[in-house]
C-alpha cells in the first residue's frame, strides 16, 4: 500500500511541473507578443517613412514637373484610382502602373503645376492618408482649387497603390 504522505509529495510535485511549465509558457507569450507589438510599431514607422518619401516626391512632381523619382517608387502592378478626366475610373495592375506613368507625364509635359499643403496624414497599417489644401500654381492650373485626400498603400520600399479622392469636382476658383 502506498502511503498518503508520498502520494500528496507526488501530487505537489506534478502541481509544481505544471505550474512551472504554465508559467514558462505566459512567459514565452508574453515575450513574442512583447515583439510582436515592437515589431507592428517598426512596420508602421516604416511604413509612414516608404509613404512619406515617396509622397516628397509626389509634391516635387507637382512643383517642377519631374515625375521620374516618384515613378520610381511604384511597383510594377500598381493600383492607380483618380477621380476625374482621362484617368477617371480604378486602374488595376500593370494597367494600372501604365496609367499612372501616362498621368504623371501629361502633367509633366503640358507645364501643370500644383501647390500642395499637407493638412493631416494618418496611418493605417500598409495604408497612409494624406490631406492636402491644393492651388494651381502655373497658367495652365490658375483657377484649380482643392481639397483632396490620397491613399497610398505600402509595400516593402515602394508604393503599390495611390488612391485619390477629391472635395470639389471639378476643381473651381474660391
Amino acid at each position: 500500500m502506498t502511503d498518503v504522505p508520498s502520494i500528496r509529495r507526488s501530487e505537489t510535485e506534478s502541481r509544481r511541473t505544471l505550474l512551472g511549465a504554465a508559467v514558462g509558457t505566459l512567459a514565452g507569450a508574453a515575450v513574442l507578443a512583447t515583439a510582436s507589438r515592437a515589431s507592428a510599431a517598426d512596420s508602421s514607422g516604416g511604413v509612414r517613412r516608404v509613404a512619406d518619401r515617396a509622397m516628397d516626391r509626389f509634391d516635387h512632381g507637382w512643383r517642377t514637373g519631374e515625375w521620374e523619382p516618384f515613378l520610381a517608387m511604384l511597383t510594377p502592378r500598381f493600383s492607380f484610382w483618380f477621380p476625374e478626366g482621362q484617368w477617371r475610373g480604378r486602374h488595376e495592375g500593370e494597367a494600372g502602373r501604365q496609367a499612372i506613368a501616362a498621368w504623371a507625364t501629361f502633367h509633366g509635359d503640358n507645364g501643370n503645376r500644383v501647390q500642395g499643403r499637407r493638412r493631416n496624414v494618418t496611418t493605417m497599417g500598409d495604408r497612409v492618408l494624406y490631406e492636402y489644401d491644393t492651388r494651381g500654381a502655373s497658367p495652365s492650373t490658375e483657377g484649380y482649387l482643392n481639397w483632396e485626400t490620397i491613399i497610398v498603400r505600402v509595400t516593402g520600399e515602394r508604393l503599390s497603390a495611390l488612391h485619390e479622392y477629391w472635395g470639389n469636382i471639378p476643381p473651381m476658383a474660391e
